[in-house]
């Protein structure tokens, strides 16, 4: 529903929604409801709410966002969707209200850094203008999750999807000839509930796979920096016996995105949402990241009104999400790699 806060999906856009038009709109359907609850014989006018306001009406000055709830992770995410509201959470339970902050611009300045570490890693020169490119080529497709799956790990580190392709415009990976080994991303599917979307990796695997980057396929149920360390390297020259001596230089998990933008800095390689690993490409720009990336603090505060996206289940989100198009049907499709 529109109004419906997960930890990883809120509603944007608060702090400019026309609060009078919803609010009569409200009141029309309760109307609606309180006449065809009421008996035929009675006047249906009676029902008829006024909706003109009364002059005992009090005039909002200030806009703010009250959440009932007894914990702040679903407060964040509507916190980090509009961060120019003030938050006020009442607390059923212990029947509280307090004030709530969400450091917005230390968040985004993380986020900022894994992205471009994400860039560094896998050398890419320069982002195109703001545009939205759907990856999925086509219609159709046979199921390849079980021929992937099936391969052992180390078979998966050592025998690229295909060899690197030359990149053809400013946005795709520059070649890492000099380097001794092909740089690795890792996918990472949630198997927890349904956080993990195969549809997500499937058009993630075929990104990718367009920009001549190899990847390997993990499912986890829960992830944590020792599992991931046991397979990652932070360089191209570093050994891991665990891996053969190759390992994943950047994740991307496909579970939920509150994992990367709360926990991210505490892995040993970057770990990216599926969203950010779009930005990270150039497959969609967010200006609400860069527009004051070299603002002083204080400076960045006052110019940063705009919310991070927490789209992972809604209808509005992009390619990243769980309902765009073609995702909903949760099905893998072989895109001939």
């Amino acid at each position: 529903s529109p109004g419906e806060v997960l930890g990883c999906t809120a509603p944007s856009g608060l702090a400019t929604m026309d609060f009078q038009a919803a609010l009569s709109k409200t009141r029309r359907r309760r109307a609606r409801k309180a006449a065809a609850a009421e008996d035929s014989t009675n006047n249906a006018s009676s029902t008829t709410t006024n909706l003109t306001p009364t002059e005992d009406e009090t005039i909002v000055r200030e806009r703010v966002m009250i959440f009932l709830a007894d914990g702040r992770f679903h407060l964040e995410a509507a916190m980090i969707s509009n961060p120019s509201l003030r938050a006020l959470r009442y607390d059923p339970y212990g029947k509280t209200l307090t004030e709530e902050k969400y450091e917005i611009v230390q968040m985004k300045r993380l986020r900022r850094e894994a992205i471009r570490s994400v860039r560094n890693i896998l050398g890419i020169r320069a982002i195109p203008p703001t545009r939205r490119v759907d990856v999925i080529g086509g219609s159709g497709g046979d199921d390849i999750a079980n021929s992937v799956l099936r391969q052992p790990m180390s078979s998966q580190l050592a025998t690229s999807s295909s060899k690197p392709q030359s990149p053809s415009d400013p946005s795709s990976l520059s070649s890492s000839s000099s380097s001794s080994a092909p740089i690795t991303v890792g996918i990472i599917l949630g198997t927890l509930g349904r956080q993990g979307n195969p549809a997500i990796l499937s058009r993630i695997r075929s990104l990718l796979h367009s920009r001549g980057i190899r990847s390997v396929i993990v499912l986890l149920s829960e992830i944590f920096p020792k599992k991931l360390e046991m397979m990652s390297s932070s360089s191209t020259t570093s050994s891991n016996p665990a891996n053969g001596g190759g390992g994943v230089r950047a994740w991307v998990q496909i579970a939920c995105p509150r994992l990367s933008i709360d926990w991210g800095h505490h892995f040993c390689v970057p770990v990216l949402s599926p969203f950010e690993l779009f930005v990270a490409l150039g497959e969609v720009v967010d200006t609400s990241l860069w527009v004051a990336e070299d603002a002083k603090e204080e400076e960045e505060k006052k110019v940063d009104t705009d919310g991070y996206p927490m789209d992972f289940y809604s209808k509005s989100g992009g390619p990243w999400a769980n309902y765009y198009e073609s995702n909903r049907e949760r099905k893998v499709v072989s895109y001939g790699t």
